[in-house]
């Protein structure tokens, strides 16, 4: 099994490919309505997961008035076990 390394997002071009990697995921192959997932992106904290330094998921979490919630986990179709 490969190793996988998995970081926060501090730059807009790794938030570019979680957010390439969640619309293949979830609009692509699930069907999500597109505009369903751009929503409280500025105050979650995103997280890109990469093998052999290439983007294969993502995750992100963000407090809300319940604590905090984790969501949009996504990784790419090939990578899933």
């Amino acid at each position: 099994m490969a190793n996988v390394e998995v970081h926060k997002i501090e730059s807009d071009t790794d938030l570019q490919k979680a957010f390439a990697i969640r619309i293949k995921v979830f609009v692509d192959e699930q069907g999500v309505d597109k505009r369903l997932e751009y929503e409280f992106e500025e105050e979650s904290t995103h997280f890109l997961a990469l093998i052999a330094g290439k983007p294969v998921g993502t995750a992100r979490w963000r407090e809300t008035e319940n604590g905090y919630k984790l969501e949009r986990f996504a990784v790419l179709k090939e990578y899933r076990a």
